[in-house]
């Protein structure tokens, strides 16, 4: 998954709990984690090959719970593509 695909479902994950009338910081979050994502030099998928999920944490703007749902994003992509 690169970083586009990334933020494009973390912002449609934004999208979503907006709709369900979330906290706005919660939607928040989401817009901006996917906003880091994008601005990454590399892709997420090998930040988190060579740091494991601290990587993701030490991006500013993602959180332990962002990171742990970046990891299960990536993890269903790891599942759809071994099925």
């Amino acid at each position: 998954m690169s970083n586009d695909d990334l933020a494009r479902r973390l912002r449609e994950h934004a999208s979503g709990l907006a709709r369900q009338g979330d906290n706005l910081y919660r939607v928040r979050a989401f817009r901006q984690a996917a906003l880091a994502v994008t601005g990454l030099p590399e892709d997420v998928s090998t930040l988190l090959g060579r740091d494991g999920g601290k990587a993701l944490e030490d991006i500013p703007g993602i959180g332990r719970s962002l990171a742990k749902t970046i990891q299960a994003y990536l993890g269903e992509l790891a599942e759809m593509q071994r099925a």
